[in-house]
């Protein structure tokens, strides 16, 4: 035992474990999440592409979904739905170019154009072209 270290007991202790194993499922469904997104959307207008709707069950005219994700793709946007509550200049730190130009609303920066826009909200992650020019 790490002295000065609180012992759980019981059921304190299985609260600390099941409220861990809750942050850890919600970790990995937020992860899997953006994974899907960048995959099936952002990849895609990084490269002037249309989203990538193979093998997604139409269920729609701009409804798309797998056994655990949903995809709504429009004119101009793709979003994938779901619960999306981390920071997004973090999941965008690895990548090329982006500026933050309000919160939680990040631009790319002269290195594509048209420009993309990339947002998280309640609803999940979207991104859109701008058609601002850099």
């Amino acid at each position: 035992m790490i002295e000065g270290a609180p012992l759980l007991r019981g059921a304190g202790a299985a609260g600390v474990l099941a409220i861990g194993a809750t942050a850890a499922i919600a970790e990995d469904a937020g992860d899997a999440l953006w994974a899907f997104f960048e995959a099936r959307c952002l990849v895609p207008y990084e490269h002037i592409l249309s989203p990538d709707t193979r093998d997604l069950i139409r269920g729609g005219a701009d409804l798309f979904r797998d056994d655990t994700h949903t995809l709504i793709v429009t004119l101009d946007t793709c979003t994938a739905v779901g619960r999306a509550d981390d920071d997004l200049g973090t999941r965008l730190a690895g990548r090329e170019r982006y500026e933050e130009v309000a919160p939680g609303v990040w631009q790319s920066d002269r290195w594509r154009e048209p420009r993309i826009e990339v947002l998280r909200d309640a609803t999940g992650y979207t991104v859109r072209e701008t058609d601002l020019e850099s």
